[in-house]
């Protein structure tokens, strides 16, 4: 939409809402958008408002196996609905829909599992999937280094096809310790507008990330989850790191090196 990271303005931000929320931009439109709903109150509470179906259509549908185009074709005229009528007929609208869909097409989630912790604790800590408040100086650029924690040979280093591809903002680094005193280090960052958290733990010693060694994509996509948030696990070296997030995030992962 623009180049050179250039601000929009509220009409270009209200057309990319959906979009956006979707992870569909390229990283320099993600980054605009992102700034304008930091500093634009009307705009955020628009893109509020379209959180707010969003995550009430989920909530009560089974989206395991629902195609993206077909979730985007349901959910986004609900979403402009609300934003028209109102959030007392929207809601209404988007509960008489999600009840036709999941008549017509997939089961109540009351038979489902519940949310893995990891994804409950995820979405807790960022309000739903809010972007962690973070400064814009934090933005990373190509060549970035960093160590995780206790872990000093744990590294991550920001390639020049990562920092082209995702906008990418440092949040935090912390440690923790699980209840047999296992460190696990806690990445926290925004990638293109959207959260992320990144665990990493010896290999050894891999506390509440044991059930990720080995994990292979049909495990780790069998995993019970809510608000599209999905997982991701790479091994380096003597380390398991995972990440969640409901971005891609297999790159991310990839930067993260034993130095």
């Amino acid at each position: 939409m623009r180049g050179g990271g250039s601000p929009v303005n509220c009409r270009e931000a209200r057309r990319c809402l959906s979009p956006y929320l979707d992870s569909e931009l390229d990283p320099t439109t993600t980054f605009a958008i992102s700034e304008h709903l930091r500093t634009c109150d009307p705009c955020r509470w628009r893109f509020d408002a379209e959180r707010d179906v969003d995550q009430c259509m989920v909530s009560r549908l089974n989206m395991e196996g629902m195609p993206d185009d077909l979730w985007r074709g349901i959910i986004r005229p609900v979403r402009r609905w609300h934003l028209i009528r109102g959030r007392f007929l929207a809601s209404l609208a988007a509960a008489a829909l999600v009840a036709f869909v999941a008549w017509a097409y997939w089961p109540w989630t009351s038979d489902a599992a519940p949310p893995h912790r990891l994804v409950r604790e995820f979405l807790a800590e960022t309000d739903g999937g809010r972007p962690y408040p973070a400064d814009p100086a934090m933005t990373v650029s190509a060549g970035t280094r960093m160590a995780l924690g206790p872990f000093a040979d744990l590294v991550v280093n920001f390639s020049d096809e990562v920092a082209r591809k995702h906008v990418v903002q440092l949040v935090t680094v912390t440690t923790v310790q699980d209840a047999d005193g296992s460190d696990v280090v806690e990445l926290r960052l925004n990638c293109c507008g959207q959260p992320v958290l990144v665990r990493a733990a010896r290999r050894d010693r891999p506390g509440p990330l044991r059930e990720f060694l080995g994990a292979d994509d049909a495990r780790l996509a069998a995993l019970p989850t809510t608000a599209r948030v999905a997982f991701a696990e790479r091994e380096v070296g003597e380390y398991v790191v995972v990440a969640m997030s409901r971005h891609p995030v297999r790159q991310l992962l990839a930067a993260i090196r034993v130095n």
